[in-house]
């Protein structure tokens, strides 16, 4: 009993490197202003993926030869990721990143599969990787760290990519790329028949495709982000004149990244309150919770203090919401 504990808490502790990525790609970029929905989606992005790599083990290690572990496995990850939208504050925003998340999740799974199981298949007499992993837990293991360090890169990635993405893209561009981020892992999925379960270990050619795939995968999404900035461009152009388009270009890709509340925390600033406890006596909030704003502020803009944000945000007023 305490052995399967050991193994519980180290399924939960590895699950955690891959939630690195998933904090940044949906609680930083989509910090909800809800209280509630804040703690909430903190947890989720947190634990979820962690949850879900200890409920596989268990499926694994208890049911070896049920054939559905793929499947049940992408409906369960499926699930988590929904939760992440539904707690978003931008749940468009919420749903591109869970779609891409959902294919990085199992693309990534392939390179890490196969890179390790290469270099310990040699050394066994198993026949397929799940053999393998029954009979080498640190095999298994060594593949959940690789897995979730790919995963990690791909959401810090994406992440830094959507800050500057627009917040509502043309429904045609959205969609299309939506689909693309679903199928793709899936058509994959069906094309190796299981792959990460019954397929034998030939050589690294499998382990190299899978990260070929894997870069794909990141290149589609950094066209997405590229796209939906372009026509963020354009728009400003159509509607600005060029004197307003260089004033507002600058602030424009942050606006909907930021709450309401951190949005009136900026324009009190440029208002000339430029200490903490000014803003908290403006603002009515305590000065803690300034502190929390100006903090998301400085991490989702990229400035480092009070005056870079004011040069950062000059001639902004609540007209530009």
């Amino acid at each position: 009993m305490a052995y399967k504990g050991v193994k519980a808490i180290i399924n939960l502790f590895l699950g955690l490197i891959a939630s690195i990525g998933f904090y940044f790609l949906f609680y930083k970029l989509n910090k909800p202003e809800a209280r509630w929905r804040s703690v909430a989606l903190l947890a989720v992005s947190v634990l979820g993926q962690p949850l879900c790599i200890l409920w596989q083990e268990l499926y694994i290690y208890r049911q070896a030869n049920t054939a559905s572990l793929i499947d049940i496995t992408i409906i369960h990850q499926a699930l988590f990721l929904l939760v992440c939208v539904l707690l978003g504050n931008n749940r468009l925003r919420a749903l591109i990143s869970a779609t891409f998340a959902f294919s990085a999740i199992h693309l990534a799974n392939i390179p890490a599969t196969y890179f390790i199981s290469a270099v310990v298949f040699p050394l066994t007499n198993t026949e397929n990787i799940l053999e393998a992993f029954l009979q080498f837990p640190q095999l298994y293991y060594s593949g959940i760290v690789l897995n979730g360090i790919l995963i990690t890169v791909c959401c810090l990635f994406a992440a830094r990519w959507l800050r500057e993405a627009r917040l509502k893209p043309p429904v045609k561009l959205y969609a299309v790329f939506n689909l693309l981020f679903i199928l793709f892992p899936l058509m994959v999925l069906v094309f190796w028949d299981d792959i990460a379960m019954i397929m034998p270990i030939y050589s690294l050619s499998l382990a190299l495709l899978g990260t070929f795939l894997l870069g794909l995968l990141l290149f589609l999404f950094y066209l997405y982000t590229r796209l939906a900035k372009d026509n963020l461009t354009a728009d400003i152009k159509e509607n600005e004149s060029p004197l307003t388009v260089a004033k507002v270009d600058k602030y424009t890709p942050f606006i909907q990244l930021l709450s309401r509340r951190e949005l009136e925390v900026i324009e009190t600033v440029l208002a000339g309150n430029v200490r903490h406890k000014q803003l908290s006596a403006t603002l009515n909030i305590s000065v803690s919770t300034v502190k929390t704003h100006l903090i998301h502020i400085y991490q989702t803009t990229g400035v480092s203090g009070i005056a870079a944000l004011s040069s950062l945000f000059h001639g902004y007023t609540s007209k530009h919401r």
